[in-house]
């Protein structure tokens, strides 16, 4: 289904670099649900185990009983809010009209923005060439091991707009390399 904003880009000559993909946005956010449902899971029972328990502490050297309590409310508002943002992360994965494209003019975008307590919104982007400075693939890593990948769009002004691997089909590479070719063919 095209909408009035995507009939309006066709007219000014913007053509498609990658697609949605919410299938991917809902199998991540679910992953994200059931994880904090682990976390919030570990800190219930961890209170439960230390009040009415065998963790219950009773020697000397025992952590005390109320850090404990604090282990497990740490341990369940974690859970809880990785939860609430799994959630919203499936219910971003309906979003509708999203898109990215590319064009003699400069990039229109539009998709999902993760906020916080598992709220979401909808952000446009209508980019012009002369305002970008350069863009960027940015590799996440955790101890030197790659974990994800945005692409960074830096913009002259200052600034950037990042566009999280989850939400297109296609690599943050192939991206990247795409938007450079059109804005090379577009002479910018």
């Amino acid at each position: 289904m095209e909408s009035k904003g995507t009939r309006n880009l066709d007219a000014r000559g913007m053509r498609p670099v990658t697609s949605y993909a919410p299938a991917r946005i809902l199998l991540l956010g679910l992953t994200e649900a059931v994880f904090g449902l682990m976390v919030l899971g570990m800190g219930a029972l961890a209170i439960w185990a230390t009040s009415a328990g065998e963790m219950r502490p009773t020697k000397p050297g025992d952590m005390p009983e109320w850090w404990m309590y604090i282990v497990g409310a740490a341990l369940v508002l974690g859970g809880l809010a990785l939860f609430t943002s799994g959630l919203g992360r499936m219910l971003s994965g309906f979003a509708r009209n999203c898109f990215f494209m590319a064009g003699p003019e400069g990039i229109a975008l539009r998709m999902p923005k993760q906020g916080w307590i598992g709220r979401f919104r909808v952000v446009e982007y209508d980019l012009k060439w002369n305002q970008i400075a350069q863009f960027v693939r940015y590799i996440h890593r955790a101890h030197l091991i790659p974990v994800g990948s945005d692409l960074r769009i830096e913009m002259k002004a200052g600034g950037r707009v990042v566009i999280a691997r989850h939400y297109f089909r296609d690599s943050v590479k192939e991206i990247q390399q795409r938007l450079v070719t059109i804005q090379a063919l577009v002479g910018r």
